[in-house]
């Protein structure tokens, strides 16, 4: 059992003592050699590819490449596909097994929260909710008893388990073990890493909920190929933001990069945008433009507070409808426009609801960010307004156990 004290003079949360138990059914995976990693980042980014465009592309030799891949081949790690005519000899592509290996993607996002398994190319397995819990014990028992439930159900559908995420919203330590603070699971400085690592067996990682839906796109979605570009998600939870900087996530000094829900956008001068964030300051983009703060304006001027029937209050002419989207629009408008300014990433991605998408808070969005982003010559910068998964956040922490089986980082 777990063992947790609380500190009462900063009300710090800490799991200090594990039992160890022997993992029963989950076989642990053997790492990589420096060359093996090589290989897999390659493929992993590029697609399957040919013995000569692996030699091409990592300038090792043949006779390192072709040990390299029989040892991988062997493993089954990677698996050959379909014949490639060209000039000289065919060519035998080579890509990633997708049944080799499975990882368990957790989200805590939402409650009941999810549990997923998906391929080492990021298909999912299978799935499962569970209800979110925010003590730290419980919540390490709910989540190791739902994975080996699905890694059960799977059978031969999944290989060994390669690995855990778990997206957390809160601010999570660059370590990826230690949740600094969760205003929604109310922790601070809890750690169940350790404890999952040693009841599964199995390298475990916990990432900032936000953090974990970019990795997860950038490494099985449409942004795969693209080395920068930045994410917004406007949810029930709040606003999270990531950035993907020279194909790597951009974490900062101590792993809080992103946190833009907490910028000031609002001068606290005593107006109705004027109350406190969950953060203790006033002004934050969070109690102006998130679904939370939105629905709290619209429900103080008696208007319907879901997103589909305020925007159509927007559009028959309200004039507090009109209001309350111009004011969440334009400041998160404002607020890309400065990520935009400071980053300079090819693309941003803002994930919300369809209604906003195509209503007035979309459109004022991208008519503000558009007005306050300097002019540059030969120079364009993409914004894309796309709806939230409900898989997402979940798929993007088993992503963040795949990176760093296939990449080591």
């Amino acid at each position: 059992m777990l063992n947790k004290f609380r500190n009462h003079n900063n009300f710090t949360y800490i799991v200090h003592q594990i039992k160890l138990t022997v993992p029963t059914g989950l076989k642990r995976l053997r790492m990589f050699t420096s060359g093996q990693y090589r290989v897999l980042r390659t493929i992993s980014t590029l697609g399957p590819v040919s013995r000569t465009q692996l030699v091409e592309i990592t300038g090792l030799s043949k006779a390192t490449m072709s040990a390299l891949t029989r040892e991988l081949l062997d493993r089954n790690i990677l698996c050959e596909r379909e014949l490639v005519f060209g000039q000289g000899r065919p060519s035998i592509l080579l890509g990633l097994n997708a049944v080799s290996v499975c990882f368990a993607g957790v989200s805590m996002q939402s409650d009941p929260s999810i549990i997923l398994l998906t391929d080492l190319l990021g298909e999912i397995i299978a799935h499962k909710e569970f209800v979110r819990a925010s003590d730290p014990e419980t919540c390490i028992e709910n989540i190791e008893r739902g994975i080996r439930e699905l890694v059960a159900q799977a059978g031969d559908r999944a290989g060994p388990l390669g690995g855990v995420g778990i997206a957390i919203p809160g601010f999570v330590a660059r370590d990826r073990r230690l949740c600094y603070r969760s205003v929604v699971l109310e922790w601070r400085n809890v750690d169940i890493v350790t404890p999952l690592e040693k009841r599964l067996g199995v390298p475990v990682f916990a990432e900032n909920d936000a953090n974990a839906l970019i990795q997860g796109e950038h490494l099985f979605g449409i942004m795969r190929d693209c080395p920068d570009f930045s994410m917004i998600i406007v949810g029930d939870g709040g606003i999270g933001c990531a950035h993907i900087v020279d194909g790597k996530l951009h974490r900062g000094f101590q792993g809080g990069a992103g946190e833009i829900s907490h910028t000031t956008v609002v001068w606290p001068d005593g107006r109705e945008t004027n109350h406190p964030c969950s953060c203790g300051k006033r002004g934050c983009l969070d109690t102006v433009s998130s679904l939370r703060a939105i629905r709290s304006m619209a429900q103080q001027k008696g208007l319907p507070t879901t997103p589909l029937e305020l925007e159509r209050q927007a559009r028959e002419g309200n004039a507090d409808a009109l209001h309350i989207l111009h004011t969440a629009g334009g400041a998160m408008g404002m607020a890309v426009a400065q990520l935009v300014q400071l980053f300079d990433p090819s693309q941003v991605v803002v994930l919300l609801d369809q209604p906003f998408r195509e209503g007035v808070f979309g459109a004022v969005l991208r008519q503000t960010m558009e007005t306050h982003i300097m002019p540059r010559p030969d120079w364009e910068m993409t914004l894309d307004l796309r709806e939230t998964l409900g898989t997402g956040w979940a798929t993007g922490a088993a992503g963040i156990a795949t990176r760093q089986f296939l990449f080591s980082e």
